[in-house]
């Protein structure tokens, strides 16, 4: 059901400031608003998608044995990887693969029959063709989506050749184990996982180069023994490397950081091969070194456009692997198959900053419900259908047995307790969370489940807080509050004379961002853009500064937050309220106003105090952005400038009124420029909801409107970032925090692009941003049908790549890029609140402005494992923040079922097809498993696997539906009813009614 923030995750910390929205903060208000993510995208969790057509399982080898044998299709695979399912279906073939639970007799060998030769295939009953090229997928998002990805070109379904050698055993089909009628021999084969190496061996062997092997962090899709893909973090492959199982991925759980041993290159022949040719990324530790030499050179500066809208200074090589991909291919580089020979297990952050400090952890917590098996083995089934089925010891099985199903548990995984003769891993501890489709127990799960229930503060914090605090408090009679002492201010730039006011959602509390414009009269402008200056209150190695780095950033549910900082330091000391000095970190530009940058200018980097005149939120800024409102009016609408909202300290309505509207001319002139220079912008619906008095109940759930004034904060905000990125870049070297977007799998947009080809006759260019945001805007005036463009902007989402974060020494300069923004380098410094990734922006930034770059307190290497650390935290956060969104709206859903709800559809499978419901923005999957009771279907297609179809025929009454034969297609339109899932995991429901008709 997740939808993806926008491509350009960034305006996360701007203009999509709806994840600052007290009402999600506060328990004692009666609204809430929330967005809901489906990224960015990206991402995230990262599984590889094909949304055009539901193939997401490559072609296996052809075996020259088997050549007249077609292949056999998977009886237990639909169309498992939608964002929306969120569930891995356990079909026909699961419920008759033969186990043997307690030795790991999982998957014997299969007995070789020759004369299986002339088989046909057998028909896949639940979704999708097991045997297809498929392309990976990653909220925007502003997103801040993740999902197992292919970075360089989105091929992570690779041909797959025949293990038999290894102990596999092939999917059951649909005849329980028959062919021709006669039932199969079911081989008793063991299988043992393969031994792990020694860390010492891995680490020698990866610092020494060896191309063999890499080190990454796996991710496995949401299926049975599904594929697993190695993200190496070195970028030292040119795509993910394929796990094809569960012997490649070797006992390794979804989300561990592993070593991967890479298996020979197969030529043409299907024989294996251990050289490493001139095409095999692996050869060179930068996947970029190949392509540059097939291409002229280009640099950011020779765009025109660019220079004047960012004028970059840093001499950077632009690199357009998009554009490079078919070229790649061609000429061989390929997708590498590895297995795993170490999982690194997780240590405490504090170790990984200070490796003095042992103190490893060994453990994983694991939630879910459980299942008791006929044998007497009781079962954890994860609420992440990425990770495995966890064996509970008789004890614990004996304890929980009067359980009832829907019960939540929580369990602690011990590294290296799964030995290699075991099937599955075991767990202890065990623990009872609580009930399904309760809203605490939820919360709690889905906190635990994306490791981001970071408790309450530590005293220490919170004494530590209060005196940083203290420092500034004051009484005056019965006047109370905080102010910069004269001590504070010194040597700061003083804007507390200056027209500067915040824009933020109507509830916010921790404000951390303030704007200023200035007409200089010559046609040019001057911007500042003002930050909460937290680094000033939270030192390096404090106990703030360790519990912020160990949170890393503030946790945005329906019904709450969960703050990074507390809240005495984000709500009050930092907080730019209005009518108050505070203390800030400035950025000072000038621009021309057709919102290009002045040339040759020295941008004003620096510690400031500013006084805010006005707390204006978006929907009063819409109303001065659209003439409503400060125009002179004699008296003003209290509904539409709210008094608590107006100006202070001898600002006028009028002049506040007049720099809105400035602000907003200038930035609609800059983010025109931005989409010609080629910028994009996948925009998802978002979801906000209104709760009752009780904080657990949904009383309204409605798409949230994004609207000019959101968009007037956020181009400022990326130009700020950007600027800063570039003092980082040019002062700081290696060490500068840089937040990356990374080009998205081109296989992955190319299944859209045929799509769109076969059904609608549309040509969508993906060689850049730019070309597919044009191909975007050239569909939106030709497409008479809108809904067609809203469904292939959220078909593109899926293989978009989330940004992340980097030390810039890393990787290569021309690896620094957002693909999404089209710009050359790019960070975070507008948000030190609720990331900490922006603390360690303006601490850097400091220390260039102080020429102690050498002096910092981290280098380079430790920088770069905060933003593993960040990444990390920022994507669990995103996965809760959707988590929360889909068990408050399946809440609404179960007390407001929406019927007759329009329906597009986005892929078919066999026995499934994906439905996008363009009024709310999201997306799930249809079983007709679930309608056999009334309905008959037929898959075929017409050209390809992308024009699957299914033809639907009704049986019997059902429901007063008079319609006959129905036939699902992309883009074809049905009414469905939206409800909640009646089984856990909670979630939102889609049943068919039959074809769309207008009313």
């Amino acid at each position: 059901m997740a939808t993806k923030d926008s491509v350009v995750d960034e305006s996360s910390s701007s203009s999509l400031k709806m994840k600052k929205d007290d009402t999600r903060k506060d328990k004692k208000g009666s609204n809430a608003n929330t967005t809901r993510n489906g990224e960015t995208a990206a991402a995230v969790a990262k599984e590889p998608q094909n949304r055009a057509n539901g193939n997401y399982y490559p072609k296996k080898k052809e075996n020259k044995k088997r050549a007249s044998m077609k292949p056999k299709n998977d009886p237990n695979r639909g169309n498992i990887n939608s964002d929306a399912t969120r569930k891995s279906e356990n079909g026909s073939a699961a419920a008759k693969e033969p186990q043997n639970r307690g030795n790991g007799n999982s998957f014997p060998k299969k007995k070789d029959n020759p004369k299986r030769a002339s088989m046909k295939p057998k028909n896949n009953p639940n979704g999708a063709k097991r045997n297809s090229n498929a392309a990976r997928k990653s909220v925007n998002a502003s997103a801040d989506a993740k999902e197992p990805q292919n970075r360089s070109n989105g091929n992570s379904h690779p041909k797959k050749k025949d293990n038999r050698k290894q102990g596999w055993m092939e999917p059951s089909d649909p005849n329980g184990g028959k062919r021709n009628g006669k039932a199969k021999k079911k081989s008793p084969g063991k299988i043992t996982f393969p031994k792990y190496c020694s860390l010492e061996d891995c680490q020698t062997r990866y610092n020494a180069r060896d191309p063999n092997i890499v080190r990454g962090t796996v991710r496995i899709l949401p299926a049975k023994d599904s594929f697993g893909f190695c993200s190496c973090d070195r970028g030292s492959q040119q795509s993910d490397v394929l796990l094809e199982g569960p012997l490649e991925q070797n006992r390794a759980l979804h989300g561990d950081t592993v070593y991967v041993e890479l298996l020979p290159v197969e030529d043409n022949d299907g024989n294996g091969s251990t050289e490493i040719s001139d095409h095999d990324s692996s050869a060179s530790m930068k996947s970029s070194d190949s392509h540059n030499d097939r291409k002229e050179d280009t640099w950011w500066q020779d765009d025109p456009i660019q220079m004047d809208l960012w004028a970059p200074t840093v001499p950077v090589q632009r690199v357009n692997r998009l554009a490079n991909a078919p070229e790649d291919k061609d000429a061989g580089i390929g997708q590498r198959k590895g297995r795993v020979v170490y999982v690194v297990p997780p240590k405490a952050f504090s170790s990984e900053i200070h490796p003095t400090q042992q103190t490893g952890a060994s453990f994983k917590r694991i939630v879910g419900t459980l299942k008791r098996l006929h044998g007497g083995t009781t079962l954890l089934t994860c609420s992440n259908r990425s990770m495995p089925q966890f064996c509970l010891s008789n004890n614990d099985a004996k304890q929980f047995e009067d359980v009832p199903e829907a019960a939540i548990f929580q369990a602690k995984y011990k590294y290296g307790s799964w030995k290699e003769t075991f099937n599955r891993p075991s767990c202890s501890d065990v623990i009872q969370l609580g009930q399904s489709y309760s809203i605490e127990d939820e919360t709690t799960t889905l906190l635990i489940e994306n490791g981001v229930d970071h408790g309450d503060f530590p005293a220490s914090v919170l004494e530590e807080c209060q005196n940083v605090v203290a420092s500034g408090e004051y009484t005056n009679g019965t006047e109370s509050g905080w102010k910069p002492t004269p001590e504070m201010c010194e040597g700061r730039k003083d804007f507390r004379n200056r027209r500067i006011f915040t824009i933020d959602p109507t509830t916010a509390k921790d404000l951390d961002d303030a704007l200023h414009i200035e007409d200089l009269g010559n046609g040019q402008v001057e911007v500042g853009v003002h930050i909460a200056d937290v680094s000033f209150f939270v030192d390096q190695d404090t106990h703030l500064d360790l519990e912020a780095r160990r949170r890393c950033t503030t946790v945005y549910l329906v019904d709450r937050t969960i703050p990074m900082l507390p809240r005495p330091l984000c709500e009050i000391a930092c907080s730019l309220n209005e009518n108050v000095e505070r203390l800030a970190f400035s950025c000072v530009w000038r621009m021309n106003l057709d919102g290009s940058m002045v040339k040759g200018q020295k941008v004003f980097y620096g510690r400031s105090v500013i006084k805010s005149c006005a707390r204006l939120d978006y929907a009063t800024a819409q109303n001065i952005i659209e003439d409503k409102v400060g125009c002179g009016e004699n008296e003003v609408d209290e509904e539409l400038w709210p008094k608590s909202r107006r100006p202070t300290g001898g600002h006028t309505i009028d002049q506040v009124a007049a720099d809105v509207r400035l602000m907003n001319r200038v930035a609609q002139a800059r983010r025109s420029l931005r989409f010609q220079n080629g910028a994009l912008a996948l925009n998802g619906v978002k979801l906000t909801f209104q709760l009752d008095g009780d904080r657990e109940t949904p009383l309204l759930c409605k798409p949230y409107e994004i609207r000019d004034s959101n968009r007037l904060v956020e181009e400022y905000m990326l130009l700020a970032n950007y600027l800063v990125a570039q003092q980082l870049v040019t002062h700081a070297g290696g060490r500068a925090c840089l937040r990356n977007h990374e080009p998205p799998g081109f296989d992955g947009l190319q299944k859209v692009v045929e799509l769109a080809k076969l059904t609608i006759g549309f040509t969508i260019d993906v060689t850049s941003a730019g070309a597919l945001q044009r191909s975007l805007n050239k569909l939106s005036r030709e497409c008479e049908d809108e809904l067609v463009l809203k469904c292939l902007t959220q078909m593109l989402t899926v293989p978009m790549q989330q940004a992340t974060y980097i030390a810039a020494g890393t990787v290569k300069p021309e690896d620094w890029a957002h693909f999404a923004l089209n710009i050359p380098y790019y960070t975070h410094f507008t948000s030190p609140i609720r990331r900490y990734a922006d603390v360690i922006v303006h601490r850097l930034l400091q220390s260039t402005l102080d020429s102690t770059v050498d002096d910092f307190e981290l280098d380079e290497k430790q920088i770069n494992q905060i933003c593993i650390r960040c990444n990390e935290k920022k994507e669990g956060s995103r996965k809760a923040q959707e988590r929360s969104d889909i068990v408050f709206f399946a809440l609404y859903l179960k007390r407001h079922p929406l019927k007759s709800q329009l329906g597009v559809v986005l892929s078919v499978g066999l026995k499934a097809f994906n439905v996008f419901l363009p009024d709310l923005g999201i997306s799930s999957m249809i079983y007709l498993d679930e309608h056999k009771n009334w309905i008959d279907s037929e898959p075929y297609s017409l050209v390809s696997d992308n024009d699957r179809r299914i033809k639907l025929v009704r049986t019997t009454k059902h429901m007063g539906e008079t319609w006959k034969e129905l036939v699902i297609k992309a883009f074809c339109k049905v009414r469905v009813t939206c409800t909640c899932q009646e089984q856990p995991p909670i979630k939102e429901k889609l049943v068919l009614e039959g074809p769309w008709t207008a009313a």
